[in-house]
C-alpha cells in the first residue's frame, strides 16, 4: 500500500451523536442521507453514533457507506447509563473502530450488561443501568475506548460526592480507567487541568460534543468545535489519546491552522522533483516525485543511504537556505560532481500557492537571495561542534537571534544587529582612536629607551668613553711647553703698544667666540621651541576642526528638532598668542643665525662695529695675525706658542665638551649616568603609562559590552522559561583565536628567550593567554605586563628566581607594529556566547555543543520560517535527545514548521511527529527513489517506523525484555 498524505492534521470530530435509533430522538423521520449531508455542511470529518443502550448495526453501516462519499468516517458507539452514584445516573460512552466486527460487539454488550434486561425482563432502554466499571472493562476488551460525562454536563462523574473518602477513591478509580472526559462547557477544562489531573497523576483528553438528538437542530447543538489531530480513523483517535494536551482542541480554530492561514508563505505545502529530458533506466533517481508536507513536525526516516538528506537538501536548495557548502547530498563532490543534478529539477510550493521552481538540482544558491527556510545540515552541526572557526561564524547566528528580541522602538531604524552596534559604537571608536594615537607616541619613546637598554648600546658608550679618555690623555701629552712673554722685560714703548693691542684683539676674539657658542646653543633650542609651538597650534586646530565637522555632521539632525547648534556651542579659535610668541622666537633665531653666519668679504666698507660676530672673529684673527707678523725673534716664538696653546685648548674643549655636545666626553659620561640611574625608571614609567592607556581602551570596549547587555535584556524571560536546558546567553569580551599565532609572528623563536622554540614558545604563550580573564581589568593588565616581562627575561625555567636578561629588540621583529597590535586590544571584541550551566560553547564536548545549539534554534530563534534539521541526534546521546531535544521540538513546532531527518525513534515518535516520510532508494533499479508518508497512527506508517527506527518488533521486544530482566 502506497500512502502519500500529510499525516496527522486537525479535523473536526463529533464523538457523541445520536441517530433516530435513540429512544429520545427528536424527529424519527430524519433520513441517513440528511444526517450525512448536515455533517458534511459543518465540515465534520469523524462522527461517532452513540445511541442510548443500542447499536443499530444496519443504520451505522448505511451511514458509513454514505459518509465515505463525503470523506466522513462513521464510528460505531453506544451510550450507557450507569447505576446512580449521586443525584442522577452517570452517562458514559463506548466507541469502536470503523471496521470492527460490529455484530459480535453488539452481541457481547447486549448479553453481558444490564441491557440484556430489555429483552429478558421487558424493561425499556431508559430503565436499565449498567455497572460503570464492569462495562468499561467490557468495552475495552472488545477493542473500544470510553468517554464519560464530566464537569457540569448532565450525567457527569462529578455527581459522585467528594464528601466521603470511599466516593473520592471511587472517582479516582474511574479516572484511571476512562479514556476521555466529555465536558459540558469549555471552562470546565480549567479545574481538571489545575486540580484533578495533578492529583491523579494523569492527564485525560477532554472533549465537547454535540450530543445531538435532532439533525435539524445540529448547528445550535454545537457549543464548541471539537478538533482532533490525527488520521480520521479509530486508530487516529486511539493514538491521539497518547497526546491529550497536543492532539485535542476545544474552540473555534486550533492555533496552527490560524497561523498557517495568516502566514501561508511560511509553510511548505509540497516538494516536487522530476526528470529533465529522456529517461535513463540506469539512473532513474527522482521520477515524478511529489511529496506533501505537513505544517507541523515532519520526520524523514529511512535506512542508511535511502535519500533522507537528499530531500532536506533539495527543499533547502529551492528555499535559498544558508550553509549550502555543507549540503550532504547536493554537494559538489557528490550528486553534483557526478553530473546527475542537472538532469533533475525541483519545485517547492507553499501553502499560499506560491511556487519556487522548477529549479535545477545543480542550482547554486546566491548569498543575496532571501532565505525562505532555516537549514542545519548534518555536516554544519559537526563543524560547529568540532571546529573553533565555525563557532566564530555561529556568533553571527546568535546576534541575528538576539536582534529579533530588540523591540522595534529600540532598533533606532537599523535593519540588523551589526548596524545597531556600529551606530552605538561610533562615538566610542573615536575615543579609542584618540587613545591609540597616544599609545603610538608612547611606543616611539619606549622603543627609543629600550634601544638604550640594549647591553650593546651601553658597551658602545663605554667604548666611546674609553676612546675619548685615551684621546684626552694623548692630547694632554701634546700640550705646548709653557713660554714666558719676553716683552714683559722690554721697555720699548712700541713693543708695549703692540703687546697691549694684541691683548685687546685676543680679548675681543674670545668674547665673540663665547657669544657665537651661546648663540649656537640658543639657535638649537629655539628650533625645538618653534616645533613645539607649531605642533601645539596644529593639535588645537585639529581638535577645533573635528568639532566643526561634528557640528556640521549633526546640524541637519538638530534642525529636524528645531535646534540651532550655533546657539548650543560657539567656537572661537584665536592662535594669535601662539603665533606672536612663535614669531618672536623665529625673529630672534633668524637674528642669531645672521650673527653667526660668515660673510666671505671683509673689505666691503663696513666698520668693525657693523660686523656680525662671525665676521668679528675673522677680523680679530686677521688683526692678530698682522700684529704677530711684526714680531721677531723671541717675541715671534712666544706668539707662535700662544697660537699653538689656543688651538690645543680648543681641541681639548672639543674632546671634553658638554652634556649637550653629542659624542663629547661629558655627553658620553652623562649618557652613561642616565643608563645607570634613570633609564630603567623612565622605561618603567613609559610602559606603565602605555598599559594605563590600554586599560582605558579596555574600559571603552566594556562600554560596548554594556550595549550588548542592554540589547539582550528582553531575551532573559524567554531563557528563564526554558531553564531546564541550562541554556543562557552571556555578553562577553572574547579574544581572537589567532592571537597566539599573530604575536608569535613577530617573535623570533630561533633566538634565546622565553619563547624559544616553535612548540615550547607557542605553549608558553598559550598558557599566558588561556590564564587571562579578558573581562577582568586586572587580569588583562597582568597579561600585558607579563608579555613584556617574558620578552625582557628568559622565563623558561619557572623554578628559578634569577632569570637571564634578554634584549627585547633582538627578539621582536618590527617592535612598532608588535606594540600597536598588542596594546591596541584590536584582538578583543564584544560577543554573545551560548552557555550551558555557566560553561561557554567552546568548553563543551561535541555532544553538549550539539544539544545546546539545537535548543538555541528551537527555543530562542523567533524566526517563523520552516526549520529543517538533518540528523541532529548524530552529535547527541539518547538521554540528551529524550530529555532535552524532544521537549523543545514539541514546543518549537507550535510556532513554526519543522522538518527533521532522523534515525532516532525519540525524535520521530516521542516528539509526536505529525507526518512520517519514509524514503528509500533502490540501488539495483537505477537508484529509483520512492517514499510513503502519513501519520504515526496509520498502520503502514507505524510498521515502517518500527522497522526503520526500532529494528522490527521482535528486536524491539527482545531489547525491552532484556531491560525488564535487569530492572525487575
Amino acid at each position: 500500500m502506497e500512502i502519500q498524505n500529510k499525516g496527522s492534521e486537525w479535523k473536526k470530530w463529533d464523538l457523541h451523536f445520536h441517530s433516530p435509533s435513540s429512544y429520545d430522538y427528536g424527529n424519527k423521520n430524519v433520513t441517513n442521507n440528511e444526517i450525512i449531508s448536515v455533517l458534511h455542511s459543518q465540515n465534520i470529518s469523524v462522527v461517532a453514533i452513540t445511541d442510548h443502550h443500542v447499536i443499530d448495526i444496519e443504520r451505522i453501516k448505511d451511514l458509513q457507506n454514505l459518509g465515505k462519499q463525503y470523506g466522513i468516517t462513521v464510528l460505531p458507539g453506544i451510550e450507557f447509563l450507569s447505576d446512580a452514584k449521586g443525584k442522577e445516573p452517570i452517562h458514559f460512552i463506548g466507541i469502536f473502530a470503523e471496521d470492527c466486527h460490529l455484530e459480535y460487539i453488539w452481541g457481547q454488550i447486549e448479553n453481558l450488561t444490564a441491557i440484556k434486561d430489555v429483552k429478558g425482563s421487558g424493561k425499556k432502554l431508559n430503565e436499565v443501568y449498567c455497572d460503570l466499571t464492569e462495562t468499561i472493562k467490557l468495552v475495552k476488551k472488545l477493542g473500544g475506548i470510553t468517554t464519560i460525562h464530566a464537569g457540569e454536563k448532565h450525567g457527569s462523574i462529578e455527581n459522585i460526592t467528594n464528601s466521603l473518602p470511599h466516593t473520592i477513591a471511587q472517582k479516582i478509580d474511574i479516572a484511571l480507567i476512562i479514556d476521555i472526559y466529555e465536558l459540558g462547557k469549555a471552562s470546565d477544562q480549567t479545574g481538571y487541568k489545575e486540580k484533578v489531573f495533578p492529583a491523579i497523576g494523569r492527564t485525560i483528553p477532554m472533549i465537547i460534543c454535540s450530543d445531538n438528538h435532532n439533525i435539524n437542530k445540529y448547528v445550535s447543538s454545537i457549543k464548541e468545535n471539537l478538533w482532533i489531530k490525527g488520521s480520521t480513523t479509530f486508530n487516529g483517535l486511539r493514538y491521539a489519546l497518547n497526546e491529550p494536551s497536543d492532539r485535542f482542541f476545544i474552540g473555534d480554530t486550533p492555533p496552527i491552522l490560524k497561523r498557517v492561514k495568516e502566514e501561508k508563505t511560511k509553510y511548505i505545502k509540497s516538494i516536487e522533483i522530476k526528470r529533465n529530458g529522456e529517461d535513463d533506466p540506469k539512473n532513474i533517481w527522482f521520477d515524478s516525485v511529489n511529496i506533501p508536507v505537513n505544517s507541523e513536525l515532519v520526520a524523514i526516516i529511512g535506512n542508511k543511504g535511502s535519500g533522507k538528506s537528499a530531500i532536506s537538501d533539495i527543499i533547502s536548495m529551492c528555499a535559498d537556505a544558508d550553509h549550502s557548502d555543507d549540503f550532504l547530498f547536493l554537494h559538489k563532490t557528490k550528486f553534483k560532481k557526478k553530473g546527475f543534478a542537472d538532469r533533475f529539477s525541483a519545485t517547492l510550493e507553499f501553502e499560499s500557492g506560491e511556487k519556487i521552481g522548477p529549479r535545477s538540482l545543480d542550482y547554486n544558491i546566491s548569498t543575496t537571495d532571501q532565505c525562505r527556510v532555516r537549514y542545519l545540515p548534518q555536516s554544519y552541526f559537526e563543524k560547529v561542534c568540532n571546529e573553533i572557526g565555525k563557532i566564530e561564524a555561529f556568533r553571527i547566528e546568535i546576534e541575528k537571534v538576539v536582534f529579533q528580541y530588540v523591540p522595534n522602538d529600540q532598533r533606532l531604524g537599523k535593519e540588523n544587529f551589526q548596524d545597531l552596534i556600529n551606530f552605538k559604537k561610533e562615538k566610542i571608536n573615536k575615543e579609542i582612536e584618540y587613545l591609540l594615537s597616544k599609545i603610538k607616541s608612547i611606543n616611539e619613546k619606549t622603543i627609543y629607551l629600550e634601544d638604550k637598554s640594549n647591553p650593546d648600546y651601553r658597551q658602545s658608550i663605554l667604548s666611546k668613553i674609553s676612546l675619548k679618555k685615551a684621546e684626552l690623555v694623548a692630547h694632554e701629552s701634546t700640550k705646548p711647553i709653557e713660554k714666558k712673554d719676553p716683552s714683559l722685560n722690554i721697555t720699548d714703548p712700541s713693543v708695549i703698544n703692540k703687546r697691549n693691542e694684541l691683548s685687546d684683539w685676543n680679548e675681543k676674539l674670545n668674547n665673540e667666540k663665547e657669544k657665537v657658542a651661546a648663540s649656537t646653543i640658543e639657535i638649537n633650542q629655539s628650533a625645538v621651541k618653534i616645533e613645539n609651538l607649531t605642533s601645539l597650534k596644529r593639535e588645537l586646530q585639529g581638535k577645533v576642526n573635528e568639532l566643526r565637522n561634528l557640528i556640521n555632521e549633526f546640524d541637519e539632525t538638530a534642525k529636524n528638532y528645531g535646534i540651532e547648534l550655533s546657539n548650543v556651542i560657539k567656537i572661537e579659535f584665536d592662535a594669535s598668542d601662539i603665533d606672536s610668541v612663535k614669531n618672536s622666537i623665529e625673529e630672534r633665531r633668524n637674528q642669531l643665525i645672521l650673527d653667526v653666519s660668515e660673510d666671505l668679504y671683509l673689505e666691503d666698507g663696513r666698520t668693525y662695529q657693523q660686523f656680525n660676530s662671525a665676521m668679528k672673529i675673522r677680523y680679530c684673527t686677521k688683526q692678530i695675525e698682522i700684529i704677530q707678523a711684526d714680531f721677531g725673534g723671541a717675541q715671534k716664538e712666544y706668539q707662535q706658542y700662544l697660537n699653538t696653546l689656543s688651538q690645543w685648548v680648543e681641541k681639548k674643549e672639543n674632546i671634553v665638551g658638554s652634556e649637550e655636545k653629542i659624542d663629547s666626553l661629558k655627553f658620553l659620561q652623562g649618557e652613561l649616568n642616565f643608563l645607570d640611574k634613570d633609564l630603567e625608571k623612565d622605561l618603567v614609567d613609559f610602559r606603565k603609562r602605555r598599559v594605563d592607556l590600554t586599560i582605558e581602551i579596555f574600559s571603552k570596549k566594556n562600554e560596548v559590552k554594556y550595549f550588548y547587555d542592554e540589547i539582550k535584556h528582553d531575551i532573559a524571560s524567554k531563557l528563564l522559561s526554558s531553564n531546564d536546558s541550562g541554556l543562557s546567553i552571556a555578553s562577553t569580551l572574547t579574544v581572537a583565536n589567532d592571537l597566539s599565532s599573530t604575536l608569535l609572528g613577530y617573535i623570533q623563536q630561533n633566538k634565546i628567550g622565553s619563547f624559544y622554540g616553535n612548540d615550547n614558545g607557542k605553549n608558553l604563550l598559550n598558557e599566558l593567554i588561556f590564564a587571562t580573564n579578558w573581562n577582568d581589568e586586572n587580569s588583562l593588565r597582568k597579561f600585558l605586563i607579563e608579555i613584556i616581562d617574558y620578552l625582557d627575561y628568559d622565563k623558561r625555567n619557572k623554578n628559578s628566581n634569577n632569570h637571564e636578561k634578554t634584549f627585547i629588540g633582538n627578539l621582536i621583529r618590527n617592535r612598532k607594529e608588535f606594540y600597536e597590535r598588542l596594546f591596541s586590544l584590536s584582538y578583543i571584541e564584544s560577543h554573545y556566547v551560548l552557555q550551558q550551566n555557566g560553561k561557554n560553547l567552546e568548553q563543551l564536548s561535541p555532544g553538549e555543543k550539539g544539544a545546546l545549539l539545537l535548543v538555541f534554534y528551537l527555543v530562542l530563534d523567533k524566526e517563523d520560517i520552516p526549520l529543517i534539521i538533518d540528523q541532529p541526534e548524530d552529535n547527541l546521546d539518547n538521554l540528551s535527545v529524550a530529555n532535552i531535544l524532544v521537549p523543545y521540538i514539541q514546543e518549537a513546532k507550535k510556532k513554526r514548521q519543522i522538518i527533521i531527518v532522523t534515525h532516532n525513534p525519540n525524535l520521530a515518535v516521542v516528539s509526536d511527529a505529525e507526518q512520517i516520510i519514509k524514503v528509500s532508494i533502490n540501488k539495483e533499479n537505477g537508484n529509483k527513489f520512492s517514499f510513503v508518508s502519513g501519520g504515526i497512527d496509520d498502520l503502514e506508517i507505524n510498521k515502517a517506523v518500527i522497522e526503520v527506527l526500532e529494528g522490527t518488533i521482535p528486536a524491539f521486544t527482545k531489547r525491552k525484555d532484556k531491560y525488564s530482566g535487569i530492572t525487575s
